[in-house]
């Protein structure tokens, strides 16, 4: 199914040319099946006023943006700041991080962290809660959150393909991710990937401005219409 994985699952004609569907895998199967599943119904009721409706199909989507919601979209854009010019760097920025990990015992042996930090930082990764855009093949564009952790998220490559299980809860615009209910195909789109720091620097500024405008406009950080 490389067809799928590798390739832009929204330039991909469905259903696909397969001389003989009974040569494939399982898995093989359970991907062209979920590709080319009708796409989810945008309405009616509109997105924001579908409640906690469940998936009656399997469907297929690829990641256009992962966002770590559990960090500040200020230290975020602080961190890749950094990570492409350390010159960039906050002088201020050990004393206003708010995911530092404090160290405190060395090994001098191994000039390591201990397991005790280590494990803090394991803790607060397995917390994270993560927004993610997702795309189907028709070119529609969703959102999705994790309910429960779900280890792929802190790698995948933007472009990556996941299969949202029949069952799955689908919330005012929202699929809710849970790890039984969600199956990563892994796959890359090159192009997407290219200054990934970058574009998602680019993105979480204009959050960020967006997010400013709204309060001096509303006087508050939530935007009023989702």
């Amino acid at each position: 199914m490389s067809t799928i994985i590798f390739q832009d699952i929204s330039q991909v004609p469905s259903p696909l040319q397969i001389n003989n569907r009974s040569t494939l895998s399982s898995r093989d199967l359970k991907i062209l099946e979920a590709f080319e599943n009708e796409p989810w119904d945008l309405g009616p009721p509109a997105l924001v006023d579908q409640k906690f409706t469940r998936l009656n199909r399997d469907l297929l989507f690829q990641i256009v943006m992962v966002e770590n919601t559990s960090k500040s979209k200020l230290n975020q854009v602080d961190d890749i700041r950094a990570k492409l010019d350390p010159n960039l760097q906050r002088v201020d920025r050990l004393k206003t991080t708010r995911d530092r990990v404090v160290i405190n015992q060395v090994d001098i042996d191994k000039d390591e962290p201990t397991s005790d930090s280590a494990g803090m930082a394991a803790y607060s990764q397995s917390k994270a809660v993560f927004k993610l855009v997702l795309q189907d093949r028709k070119g529609s564009l969703f959102y999705a959150i994790n309910s429960s952790p779900l280890p792929w998220l802190q790698v995948c490559m933007l472009g990556s393909k996941v299969i949202i299980k029949k069952g799955s809860i689908f919330n005012r615009g929202v699929f809710v991710l849970q790890e039984p209910n969600v199956l990563f195909l892994g796959g890359i789109n090159r192009a997407w990937n290219e200054n990934r720091d970058g574009k998602l620097c680019e993105y979480l500024e204009c959050k960020l401005q967006r997010d400013a405008e709204d309060v001096k406009l509303n006087g508050s950080r939530k935007r009023k219409n989702p």
